[in-house]
């Protein structure tokens, strides 16, 4: 299995010093976190005990990436591995990999999802019997109402939340598409869409 290339974040001695400049049109980072804290995490698992030493993996597929990242993982279950491209981290990560037992607690997840649904039909249900309440007082109450219509912005706010966080997923799937897409051009020798020369991966320079 391909480890990849270790190289710091950023190096005021290297050529260039920030790490996405040192990728290629095709290449991929992978960052190892705590999957709770999001604390950047080396390769064994342990928080850098200087932040200047915080470090990615590159990898020229992203198939090793995910390879790689997957093993990580299994060996250490509270670690989440973020695999990013060559924008860096103007977008959010390609693929998110966490320990096969706690996909279920991720966001985008389905359980979560059922789970936003069900909060906010809940939150509409309970809006009509509190205005209902408060009808039957001759709205003498009126904290039904305001509950009432508390419930109903709550309730869409969680629906918003699902939906943007369903248009984030698709918009991930298309880049993760379109990666592999120009993988598979330059495999082919098609020229990619970016034609700057890669620079050298070396972490001494």
């Amino acid at each position: 299995m391909e480890s990849g290339v270790q190289i710091r974040l950023f190096d005021r001695r290297r050529d260039p010093p920030d790490w996405v400049d040192l990728l290629g049109p095709t290449q991929c980072a992978a960052f190892l976190k705590d999957r709770q804290s999001s604390v950047s995490l080396d390769a064994d698992g342990k928080p850098y005990s200087n932040l200047e030493a915080t470090a990615c993996f590159v990898f020229d597929r992203l198939d090793a990436a995910q390879q790689f990242c997957e093993a990580k993982v299994l060996a250490l279950p509270h670690m989440r591995c973020e695999i990013y491209d060559a924008e860096g981290l103007a977008h959010p990560p390609l693929m998110v990999i966490v320990h096969p037992d706690q996909r279920h607690r991720e966001e985008t997840g389905s359980f979560w999802s059922r789970r936003r649904k069900l909060i906010a039909m809940v939150l509409f249900l309970m809006a009509p019997a509190l205005i209902w309440v408060d009808m039957r007082r001759a709205n003498t109450i009126v904290l039904p109402t305001f509950l009432a219509f508390t419930c109903i912005l709550t309730g869409l706010r969680f629906l918003y939340w699902d939906f943007a966080l369903k248009h984030r997923e698709r918009e991930r799937l298309k880049r993760l598409e379109a990666h592999r897409r120009m993988e598979r051009a330059t495999d082919s020798g098609f020229p990619s869409f970016k034609t700057a020369t890669k620079p050298s991966l070396d972490p001494n320079r």
